[in-house]
């Protein structure tokens, strides 16, 4: 009665053949399926992707866009402009941004120091409302960022996050 035949099978191994098959499917693969549904760049463009690690409170942080290209630059301001729209996947409601009409760069016009030596850095794109630098956007680890840039613009981010002490204002 409590001897198993040797026909019988435990019930664990199969569980165990299929933990370990999903087990060994690397992160790669994984990754690769959920652009899937995003479309190919244009010719010119390239799609850069972000993914942002799980946390606690995703409410509490946004995920800024920062994109640019990199310059030599004198001591004036320097800036390209550019229209960044967000499109969705159609049939799956996944957002993308695309990059567009990217001119520049224009610059402040001072004078600039003579012997002050010219540098390299990122100049930004301004594509927010009224040509501000920022777009914000909601802090989601389930779906990767998905972002179409020309060629030669560079995609960085930085995530924010609220101090945790908060301020009282008072009635007056």
């Amino acid at each position: 009665m409590g001897i198993i035949q040797p026909t019988m099978k435990p019930l664990w191994i199969p569980f165990v053949l299929v933990i370990g098959l999903v087990g060994g499917i690397s992160a790669e693969a994984l990754s690769a399926d959920d652009l899937k549904p995003f479309p190919k760049p244009e010719p010119g463009y390239r799609r850069t992707v972000i993914r942002l690690p799980a946390v606690d409170v995703p409410d509490d942080r946004r995920v800024e866009l920062i994109l640019g290209k990199t310059l030599t630059v004198d001591c004036n301001r320097q800036f390209l402009s550019g229209e960044l729209s967000r499109q969705v996947v159609p049939g799956w409601g996944y957002p993308y941004y695309v990059l567009q009409n990217v001119r520049g760069p224009a610059s402040t016009l001072m004078a600039c120091p003579p012997d002050e030596p010219k540098r390299t850095d990122l100049v930004r794109v301004r594509f927010g409302p009224n040509g501000t630098q920022r777009d914000w956007l909601p802090y989601n680890s389930k779906l990767p960022i998905v972002v179409y840039v020309p060629q030669d613009i560079e995609v960085q981010y930085r995530i924010w996050s609220p101090e945790p002490r908060t301020g009282k204002a008072p009635p007056e």
